[in-house]
Order: C-alpha cells, then sequence, then structure tokens
C-alpha cells in the first residue's frame, strides 16, 4: 500500500514534513525563546523514531512515514489553539499561578489521541 512507494519518494515526503513542520511551528510558537528551540524537533524526530526503526527492525519507508507524521501531527494539533498558548503563557510569566486554559488543553489531548490512533492504524494497515 503507501509503503510500496519507493525510499526516495518516502525521503522527500520526510524532507516536505521538516520544512512544513519548521515553518508552521515557526507561526504557531509566537515566544521568541521557545521559537528558537523548534528547530530541535526535527533533531529529536529523528532520533527517536530512528532508534524505533533500528529497535524493531523496520525498513526505511516504514521508519521515514513514521517521522513524517510525527513532524506534522505537533502543527495539526497546536495550531488551532496557538493564541490561547501564547495568552495562557503570557499569563504565567506575569502570574506563575495562573493555570493554561482547560479548553485548550482538552484540544490538545484529545486530537494529539486521535491522530496518534489514525497514525498507528494505516501503520498496522500499511505494514
Amino acid at each position: 500500500m503507501f509503503l510500496s512507494l519507493s525510499t526516495s519518494a518516502w525521503i522527500l515526503i520526510a524532507v516536505g514534513a521538516t520544512v512544513v513542520n519548521l515553518a508552521a511551528m515557526q507561526w504557531i510558537i509566537q515566544v521568541p525563546r521557545y521559537r528558537k528551540r523548534q528547530f530541535w524537533m526535527p533533531v529529536i524526530g529523528i532520533v527517536a523514531v530512528g532508534a524505533r526503526g533500528l529497535a524493531q527492525h523496520d525498513t526505511l519507508p516504514e521508519t521515514l512515514y513514521l517521522y513524517a507524521a510525527l513532524m506534522v501531527l505537533f502543527p495539526l494539533v497546536l495550531a488551532p489553539v496557538r493564541r490561547t498558548i501564547t495568552r495562557d503563557h503570557q499569563r504565567w510569566v506575569q502570574d506563575p499561578t495562573t493555570k493554561a486554559d482547560k479548553g485548550a488543553m482538552t484540544w490538545i489531548a484529545v486530537s494529539a489521541t486521535v491522530l496518534l490512533v489514525v497514525i498507528g492504524a494505516v501503520y498496522a494497515a500499511g505494514a
């Protein structure tokens, strides 16, 4: 199925997902101190997914699929609540006892869970 794409196609997809992640996260994260740290996401993703792929003896296309899905997951989860995240951070800087918005936290938890289930189901169907 989707894993029948060539390795070079999956490399291009992974590079595209990395570019999308870096661009989207720069737009989503409005706090300059944290904006600079977003460039570490692809490195952490490569190490984490690569180590998992080596440990489970996955093929390169399978590993690249999981990496690309992970890179796209974060912007999809955080983009709808970016203003709330920024507002909560600014409030927290002024008053550290401020709690995060429950609606935003619920959205992040539920949407991330749903997307991870979808990623796993597609992986299972394609593997």
